[in-house]
């Protein structure tokens, strides 16, 4: 929704990050609305979703939503949040959702290498990280193949969790090969 210069951006080889349109937030609610519960605890309520989705293109309190594009088309969302208990300064939590027919081609891959390395790039991480269901193995696949490491399983509102992080110091080692 905001194209201003300011807005965030992030270019990988293939994928674009950027900001959501109206029309892709819209889309976004559906998706989260028809989520399968493996990727969602609490489904939000939609006045708070589309207020924090119009912040779109800038980090606001450790909030950023971005689109996950392919050649001019939305196929996901990839975003930082922060939870209810909140996190430590440098810490960002991660969280990405694609479409159907984008998924096990790489684009998941990509974002979340993209995005890491603007975190650490640009918004002075010390570490990011990520919860996954134990069910997911995509998902830990992706974690895997770009460096980041299981540090801790855990429940929550009933549910296993597990949570894969890669600090800076490894991050700077696998960047600097």
């Amino acid at each position: 929704m905001d194209g201003s210069p300011t807005a965030i951006t992030i270019r990988g080889p293939r994928l674009l990050l950027r900001p959501l349109t109206a029309p892709e937030i819209d889309d976004e609610w559906h998706e989260m609305v028809q989520a399968d519960p493996m990727s969602i605890t609490v489904l939000p309520s939609q006045a708070a979703f589309r207020e924090r989705l119009g912040r779109t293109g800038h980090m606001v309190d450790g909030w950023l939503d971005l689109a996950i594009d392919l050649d001019g088309a939305c196929i996901g969302r990839i975003q930082t949040f922060v939870p209810a208990d909140g996190l430590p300064p440098g810490v960002f939590d991660v969280g990405i959702g694609l479409r159907d027919h984008a998924r096990g081609k790489g684009h998941g891959r990509e974002a979340i290498a993209d995005f890491t390395d603007w975190l650490f790039e640009h918004a002075d991480a010390v570490r990011v990280q990520a919860p996954t269901d134990p069910e997911n193995v995509a998902m830990r696949t992706v974690f895997d193949r770009v460096g980041w490491k299981l540090v801790e399983t855990y429940r929550e509102l009933d549910r296993t969790w597990l949570m894969y992080a890669i600090t800076r110091e490894r991050w700077e080692e696998r960047t600097s090969r």
